[in-house]
């Protein structure tokens, strides 16, 4: 998604640079000029521009350029010379090289600190030419990198019932965009795609799953306010919960894969994208009409020996997502045997899809003992740290 004025490229070697003007017809040689000291001064500059290029000589190159521009050649005197000029702007002095490769280094790795301090190093240097244009194009990226992190974008999964079938509907994929600093900006889109993932499952707590990539176009221009969300409806799903299913679980993604921030009239290019991800659930109707199971039904029930797997289903399934986390940890935060971990797997496998647990016991038992572990470990990390007292004096001589 990032874009710039030119590509950086390997560098060309001087040798290189030289054979490709010879190749598109650029006389190395200058002819005459105006007045017959001026044509030999101008000659003897040109050559000196055409040895330093041939034996890498940056410094030397530089100053017979400079000395062929003080020159002020006319006509095809000066077209010739420009093209040996045009040669030496087109090159990167070798002292420049490192921090340029180094930049794209820190790019490439995703590190912006170090990306602007080696930046800023360059820059006090006071490249020209072809260093200085590759110097500006990084910074654009990281400026538009920057800028694309204070933006917040979701996907959201809007249900709108069908009067007509019960259980069938259309779900409305939205892209909503926040600013994270209060700072007005634009998000101008181009290719986008959206991702797709549907999870069924049915009373026997078997899971049926599907999946579809689709492109989109995504909106010319997202104008993203100070404070409140930006919203753009990007597609429509049709939906209908299948017979004989407890629940469908749809998930959806955004991903912009082209485009640029405008941030205070400047457009920088936008790296790919991915929103978070929207969800949405269909429960058959006898679920749906018992309502969101509170943050403590799971654990509790968990601990009741009269609990069956379908149970403890069926209590998983009306979690709403934003309860999620809450309802795992306190599970993990339970002393369970082996028994109460098998019975509670079908739940698990709907509430945490990415441990992969499946109905193996074991595993779903070394996932809770490490999330458990995991939340002691923020719970301590939390924890105020008191100022330790001074020592009390004690009196006597």
């Amino acid at each position: 998604m990032e874009s710039a004025r030119r590509r950086p490229v390997a560098w060309r070697s001087a040798a290189a640079a030289l054979a490709l003007a010879l190749a598109l017809g650029a006389s190395p040689s200058c002819a005459t000029a105006p007045s017959a000291q001026r044509e030999a001064e101008l000659a003897a500059a040109c050559e000196r521009l055409e040895a330093a290029l041939r034996d890498g000589d940056d410094a030397a190159a530089r100053a017979a350029a400079a000395r062929i521009r003080e020159l002020d050649a006319r006509g095809a005197d000066a077209r010739r010379a420009e093209e040996l000029v045009r040669l030496l702007d087109a090159r990167v002095e070798p002292r420049f090289e490192p921090a340029l490769l180094a930049l794209r280094a820190a790019l490439a790795d995703g590190d912006p600190a170090q990306a602007r301090a080696i930046l800023a190093r360059l820059l006090q240097l006071q490249p020209s030419g072809t260093a200085l244009e590759l110097a500006r194009v990084y910074e654009r990226i990281l400026d538009g990198r920057a800028a694309l992190s204070l933006l917040e974008l979701e996907t959201q999964c809007l249900w709108r019932p069908d009067p007509q079938v019960a259980g069938a509907g259309t779900c409305v994929v939205r892209l909503a965009v926040r600013s994270r600093d209060g700072a007005a900006r634009a998000l101008v889109g181009g290719a986008a795609t959206l991702e797709l993932a549907a999870v069924t499952l049915d009373a026997r707590g078997h899971h049926r799953r599907a999946g579809e990539t689709r492109a989109l176009e995504a909106p010319a221009r997202i104008e993203v306010p100070a404070q409140g969300p930006a919203e753009a409806d990007l597609a429509l799903v049709p939906l209908e919960l299948p017979d004989g299913a407890l629940a469908l679980r749809l998930t959806a993604r955004v991903l912009l894969r082209s485009g640029s921030v405008v941030e205070q009239g400047r457009a920088l290019p936008a790296r790919p994208v991915a929103a978070a991800a929207g969800e949405l659930v269909l429960l058959e109707g006898r679920l749906l009409a018992l309502g969101p199971a509170a943050r403590g039904d799971l654990a509790a029930a968990a601990l009741q020996p009269a609990s069956r797997p379908e149970d403890l289903l069926a209590l998983a399934l009306r979690v709403r997502r934003e309860d999620r986390d809450a309802v795992l940890d306190a599970v993990a935060g339970l002393d369970l045997d082996r028994g109460r971990i098998e019975r509670l797997a079908p739940a698990l496998r709907w509430l945490a899809p990415e441990a992969g647990g499946g109905s193996d016991v074991a595993q779903w038992d070394e996932w809770l003992d490490a999330r458990a572990a995991a939340r002691r470990a923020a719970e301590r990390s939390t924890e105020p740290v008191l100022p330790r007292a001074g020592r009390a004096k004690l009196a006597g001589p």
